[in-house]
């Protein structure tokens, strides 16, 4: 086994952490998020795929997507809204520029939206299974879970899906 796959599975396993967090607490624990982002910057010095302008691009990306969801809910409620911690969670902010190291720019956009149809999904799957709903949704743990399967697959069955760098 080599170091690739060793930092793959801790990924992995600190992924599935965030999971099991998310779900059951609706909290990114900043001490996991660092994990991850030191594990997924070690990962990508083994396979070089963040650069100064790709990293810039991801960040631009998000920072895009958080003012649009600004302006959508300021119109929305003629007022201005801050969506950050009342519409989506700080730590999923975090979630989202912490995995930029696994990706190019395009394969994140991919992943962005791929993910975001799967959370919603999840989401609607898991709603019907819940006696009690709470009104907000993990999304950095089902993006995790997402990526779990991603990188599942990438070690198993030999695949590039959204042209990883793992």
């Amino acid at each position: 086994m080599g170091i690739e796959t060793i930092i793959q599975l801790a990924i992995i396993g600190i992924l599935i952490i965030i999971v099991y967090q998310d779900l059951k607490f609706r909290v990114l624990d900043l001490k996991y998020a660092i994990i991850l982002l030191a594990l997924c910057i070690g990962y990508n010095t083994i396979h070089p795929i963040l650069d100064y302008i790709n990293a810039f691009q991801i960040a631009g990306f998000v920072l895009v997507n958080i003012m649009c969801l600004t302006l959508y809910f300021s119109v929305k409620n003629k007022q201005f809204i801050n969506p950050i911690n009342s519409k989506i969670g700080l730590g999923d902010i975090v979630f989202f520029l912490v995995i930029a190291p696994l990706f190019y720019i395009k394969a994140y956009i991919l992943f962005f939206v791929t993910g975001m149809l799967f959370s919603l999904l999840l989401y609607g799957v898991f709603i019907r299974f819940r006696e009690k709903q709470k009104k907000t949704i993990p999304l950095a743990g089902y993006l995790s879970m997402y990526l779990v399967i991603i990188l599942l697959s990438n070690i198993f069955l030999n695949t590039t899906i959204f042209n990883l760098g793992i």
